[in-house]
């Protein structure tokens, strides 16, 4: 078998040098080009080493693991024993799903026939894993192997600094309540104009029961002052809101100035992690009639003036 070790070594420089570039990603680094072209060097010469010298220890676990943490020290430095386990840790779970994902799409494609004809034995009893790839399909493997993971941690990243602004929220009315997830938004600055009381916003769906029929789909196209004036004053018996509703001015995102459907509650409570709940009584709750959220992760926007501030003691609140 003949083999070309720059080829050999051209090949892992550019394997190497996608697998830090995904470590840096992964771990929010911004290395320098030049040291992430060096730390692949490195690995790219240990890996042509092989076929030009045959020093057996030099290929061990121990001098793999010291070669790999030389990689990384020439890529992203040191900075302390925490940080460098951190990305060292990152280093090597890219490497294993971004390999692991090229094997695994290389017998995917690979032609039917039995299991039994691509493994073989050594005389120490070990197991070979007999594969070829031609190299273009195993750039495009390798690539879409390493977006997938990064794409995948992104999304795992994204969701984790999310679940941090999603608090538990319980509504209360006449003794009854209504509770949801909602998101914090701090960017919300929406006030009943007559009260100065916070207005935080919920799906109207979860207000069906306590709506007239209807009301609930209507929202979501038809202007609230509208629903109100058809009804005037003759409200369905039994309607407990009747006293409670408002209508709030707020400007849309097409700068026109809408009039939004709200509620005044008994009290709204919020519940974020790790922390107790906190009750407000000066509040309204803005009824929209879509989706917040396509995943349904939160179905409320929270006001941020009904979160306290840490180390801040709950302030009392009065009715709107």
């Amino acid at each position: 078998m003949t083999v070309y070790v720059d080829l050999v070594f051209l090949t892992n420089l550019a394997v190497d040098g996608t697998v830090l570039l995904t470590t840096a990603k992964v771990r929010k680094l911004r290395p320098g080009r030049t040291r992430i072209a060096l730390s692949a060097a490195l690995g790219a010469a240990y890996a042509a080493a092989m076929f030009l010298a045959d020093i057996p220890y030099f290929y061990t676990f121990g001098a793999k693991v010291l070669v790999s943490a030389a990689m990384v020290l020439t890529a992203f430095g040191y900075g302390g024993p925490l940080r460098f386990i951190r990305i060292f840790g990152a280093f090597y779970l890219v490497n294993f799903a971004t390999l692991g994902g090229v094997i695994g799409l290389s017998f995917l494609l690979k032609q039917a026939g039995s299991p039994w004809a691509a493994m073989s034995f050594t005389q120490q009893g070990g197991l070979l894993l007999n594969w070829q790839m031609q190299l273009g399909l195993f750039a495009a493997a390798f690539a879409l192997s390493a977006w997938l993971f990064r794409s995948a941690s992104f999304s795992a990243q994204s969701r984790e600094r999310l679940e941090t602004l999603i608090a538990d929220v319980t509504v209360t009315v006449n003794g009854e309540s209504i509770q949801c997830r909602g998101l914090v938004d701090t960017g919300n600055r929406l006030y009943d104009p007559l009260s100065r009381a916070p207005v935080m916003v919920m799906e109207a769906s979860l207000w069906r029961e306590w709506l007239p029929e209807g009301w609930a789909a209507r929202l979501q196209t038809e202007p609230a002052d509208q629903l109100v004036a058809e009804m005037g004053e003759a409200f369905p018996d039994g309607f407990v809101l009747q006293d409670r509703l408002r209508l709030v001015p707020y400007r849309g995102v097409n700068g026109n100035t809408r009039l939004m459907l709200a509620v005044r509650p008994d009290a709204v409570s919020i519940a974020l992690p790790d922390c107790a709940p906190h009750s407000n009584r000066r509040v309204l709750v803005g009824l929209d009639g879509g989706a917040l959220s396509s995943d349904q992760t939160y179905r409320a926007i929270v006001h941020p003036d009904l979160v306290p501030a840490q180390g801040s003691a709950p302030a009392p609140s009065q009715p709107a």
